[in-house]
């Protein structure tokens, strides 16, 4: 039938591209970014199970990471996920404060939470926004993921909160899941306890113990 593609008929090959305007864009937004300033923990950071990781970064030995066009987009495409978000809690009437910098002197942690908003039984909670795909969103089933726990109990105990809630958008299908946390001292101590004790180290570690793709691999 005219219009219907025949069945067992070639597709056709991914050529007919404009490679100018492909390469012209991926070139605009390439870079070379060193992420982080030296003496500084960033919540993002210390989320990472890798001591050696986390003393590379706090110590300013990581070198610059390269940032494809591709990754540039997902970074952006990450924050266009929160002023999402935003519009929406702007909607709801429930937005208190947004973008909130977080400081402590020693050990120096640098942070910024996402939001905090009027909740109904806690009276004001903090919100972490984070986009995940598929499979792993599927795989979250009573608690954030681990290093996201991380990053909201250091919101939660800087910022004094004692109630926090993890938000993912499944970045697949844009389906949510949103995970109440409670704010737990034992874990603060114990990432204070790991941080004072990176501080203190004279040398480098020598094992990683993160994931295959950690940064600290790229320091020999």
């Amino acid at each position: 039938m005219s219009g219907i593609r025949q069945i067992g008929a070639k597709r056709p090959r991914l050529s007919n591209q404009d490679r100018w305007l492909l390469k012209s864009m991926d070139n605009l937004l390439s870079s070379d970014k060193v992420f982080g300033k030296k003496g500084v923990f960033y919540p993002s950071m210390i989320s990472n199970a890798c001591d050696r990781y986390v003393y590379l970064s706090y110590n300013g030995i990581l070198p610059a990471q390269s940032i494809t066009g591709n990754l540039q987009r997902i970074f952006d495409n990450g924050n266009y996920l929160e002023y999402r978000i935003n519009k929406y809690f702007e909607k709801l009437g429930i937005v208190r404060k947004r973008e909130v910098p977080l400081k402590l002197e020693t050990p120096n942690i640098s942070g910024r939470l996402d939001f905090i908003i009027t909740h109904p039984e806690y009276h004001e909670v903090i919100v972490e926004l984070k986009s995940i795909n598929t499979r792993n969103f599927d795989l979250l089933k009573v608690a954030p993921k681990e290093d996201h726990m991380i990053q909201i109990q250091i919101y939660l105990n800087l910022a004094a909160y004692d109630h926090g809630i993890v938000l993912y958008e499944n970045k697949n299908d844009q389906k949510l899941k949103a995970f109440k946390v409670d704010k737990d001292p034992k874990m603060w101590d114990n990432i204070l306890e790991r941080l004072f004790k990176i501080m203190s180290m004279t040398r480098i570690p020598e094992k990683c113990t993160g994931e295959s793709y950690c940064q600290c691999k790229l320091v020999k």
